[in-house]
């Protein structure tokens, strides 16, 4: 029978300042089958390793987080942990990876570092060895997500040369489907795969192995039964709900963090990562066509908001803490009745990170943040409205900056992308953009990337009917893996791509790149302001954002109408909103007229024919305001 004990792992590159939840779940989820777990961030581990060896220590951990975000679309992190004894040394395919990185621009500085850390990976994976094998386990099961397969593929096979009866098992992302598949497939010293959602899998297949049964019938599963390879398909719907998937288990992160000489750096950052849901309620109905997520299944489900409340509560009480990350990819619109308003009364000062819909009501944004949500990451990726509809997201780009004015009327941090590259977009819309960046630079900027083919998303799934043609996987994959990019399509989840029409989207979006790059440099350093006040019959808007600073007031049939499209409107909605809520008796052209002059100073975001007013109102009153109009009572503007 198999030894009992389970050691989990995750292996860099993973943030430091987070728990792993993938470990700290199914830590929870494991002891609730009585299965004896213990955890392995070696993720963290790494940062301690590293800050033994390195004078710099700050500027350590900020390039851990490099490595796992800015270069891992050249598959950097994956290539430090590619070293013996699955890839042999191979000085003339290091020297390629090199001319690679120096073509894709990254810094010198960057790229000699990386070589010099490459040399101490062996010793950190033979103290990770003496880490696992130490507690004697028969099982050691990977997570792995993003670049966390390499390091997770050598560990394995380094536990499986000093103890080959031991079972190691992979799951998370990388994990999902096919690549699921192909790495099962690659890699003989994987015993198993869990291609999906662990909860309704992984417990039985440690119990199975314990009481020397087969676990081959179960669904997703990659296993090496005997000499039989087995890959069975997933299940059409999930065994288990949300309310069965236990809270996080953090407990060994921090007693790790303990022995961390950066402790005191790491602990102010902490964030820990929470789950309330799964899916997507927005991709259930149009699946935006860039989107890879979710690749397991788009249906969305979500824990019982009473029950998230709690975890809420047990895992700030635990661990002393009030700052926490979603993981979800989008907020369940039924907390705002169920979980927001309770969290909004109560006096935990909590901050937590969710990411949302762009289309929110000012309203529902103020609940948020009252309940605690103080970043969020709304799916804006453009702000075109043809390029938006283009991708369907279901969102406008008036949507969109309206929302980045809610959040810096109410004080919340937006963090959020701009994706260029979309097969088919209008050409055109990137002038516009451009023209319109330099208006907006009061709020928050936007990091503008181009787009990626990833797997799961309907782009890659039909290329063609969208004007694209995939020449592979991402090129990294080659050195990653040390094979022909074109022999990896199975295990990748980024693939280029070329447009059918043979454009280069590089040649027409110089222009927005250049005002996104002045946008976030202006607010960085000098951030342009543009606010407005209301007196008494008049409007104050002071603007902030261009060489000359300016006064404007507005008076009169300007005052009134600028008012009314705090929210947005066009002109025939705006003489209406008058006429109810002021019996102002003014034809759809004077407004026009107006709408055309804020226009021309800049003071509107123009979208068709919606208007929206561009100043932050700083004395925000907390009035219950929709897309449709202002609830709170209106100004009395005398014409």
């Amino acid at each position: 029978m198999l030894n009992p004990r389970v050691a989990l792992v995750s292996m860099p590159w993973h943030s430091t300042n987070m728990p792993s939840i993938q470990l700290g779940i199914n830590q929870a989820l494991l002891s609730e089958h009585d299965i004896e777990t213990t955890s392995h961030s070696f993720y963290l581990e790494w940062s301690r390793f590293l800050a033994q060896r390195v004078y710099h220590r700050e500027e350590m951990l900020a390039g851990i987080e490099s490595v796992s975000d800015t270069f891992h679309g050249v598959g950097l992190g994956e290539w430090i942990f590619g070293v013996p004894p699955l890839f042999p040394s191979d000085p003339q395919f290091d020297a390629e990876y090199y001319r690679f990185l120096v073509q894709k621009r990254i810094p010198a500085r960057v790229i000699d570092s990386a070589f010099v850390v490459r040399n101490w990976v062996p010793e950190f994976l033979n103290q990770c060895v003496s880490e696992i094998l130490a507690q004697s386990p028969g099982v050691v099961g990977f997570t792995t997500m993003f670049s966390q397969n390499i390091a997770s593929l050598v560990l394995a096979k380094q536990l499986k040369m000093h103890d080959n009866d031991l079972k190691v098992v992979f799951g998370g992302a990388n994990c999902q489907g096919e690549m699921g598949a192909a790495l099962f497939r690659r890699f003989p010293f994987i015993d198993a795969v869990v291609r999906g959602e662990s909860e309704g899998v992984f417990p039985e297949l440690i119990q199975n192995w314990q009481s020397g049964n087969s676990p081959s019938e179960l669904p997703g599963i990659c296993l090496r039964d005997s000499d039989v390879q087995r890959i069975n398909p997933a299940a059409s719907n999930a065994s288990f709900t949300m309310a069965d998937v236990p809270g996080p288990d953090y407990d060994e992160y921090f007693q790790r963090l303990v022995r961390h000489p950066l402790q005191p750096i790491i602990d102010p950052q902490i964030q820990l990562p929470v789950e309330s849901s799964r899916g997507c309620w927005w991709g259930e109905k149009s699946h935006c066509t860039f989107c890879g997520l979710n690749g397991a299944t788009m249906s969305f489900r979500s824990k019982p908001a009473e029950q998230f409340h709690d975890q809420l509560m047990d895992l700030s009480q635990r661990y002393r803490r009030l700052k926490f990350f979603s993981v979800d990819n989008i907020l369940d619109m039924n907390y705002h009745r169920e979980l927001l308003p309770r969290l909004a009364e109560s006096p935990i000062d909590f901050q937590l990170f969710f990411e949302v819909k762009a289309n929110l009501r000012k309203s529902q944004l103020r609940l948020m943040r009252d309940a605690g949500i103080r970043t969020i990451q709304p799916g804006i990726e453009s702000f075109s409205t043809p390029i938006l509809k283009l991708i369907r997201k279901g969102t406008t780009a008036l949507q969109n900056i309206r929302l980045l004015k809610y959040c810096a009327e109410l004080g919340v941090d937006v963090v959020w992308n701009v994706i260029y590259g979309f097969p088919n977009e209008p050409i055109a819309e990137y002038e516009s953009m451009a023209a319109a960046a330099p208006t907006l630079v009061h709020l928050q900027p936007p990091r503008m990337v181009r787009l990626v083919i990833d797997r799961y998303s309907p782009y890659h799934a039909d290329p063609s009917s969208h004007g694209l043609q995939i020449t592979g996987p991402a090129e990294f994959y080659a050195y990653i893996y040390r094979e022909k990019a074109s022999d990896l399509a199975d295990l990748a989840y980024h693939f280029e791509a070329v447009h059918a029409d043979g454009r280069d989207p590089e040649h027409y979006t110089q222009s927005l790149k250049a005002a996104i790059e002045n946008w976030g440099n202006r607010y960085a350093t000098n951030p342009g302001r543009l606010t407005l006040q209301l007196g008494p019959g008049f409007v104050r808007i002071n603007d902030h954002r261009f060489e000359r600073p300016s006064e404007v007031i507005l008076e009169g049939i300007e005052a009134a109408v600028y008012q009314a499209i705090q929210h947005g409107g066009n002109a025939e909605s705006v003489r209406r909103q008058l006429v109810e809520s002021q019996e102002l008796h003014v034809s759809a052209t004077q407004v026009r007229d107006v709408l055309e002059g804020f226009k021309a100073q800049s003071l509107v975001f123009a979208d068709d024919d919606r208007f929206l007013a561009l100043a932050v109102n700083v004395y925000d009153k907390g009035a219950d305001e929709s897309d449709a109009g202002s609830g709170q009572q209106p100004l009395v503007f005398n014409l």
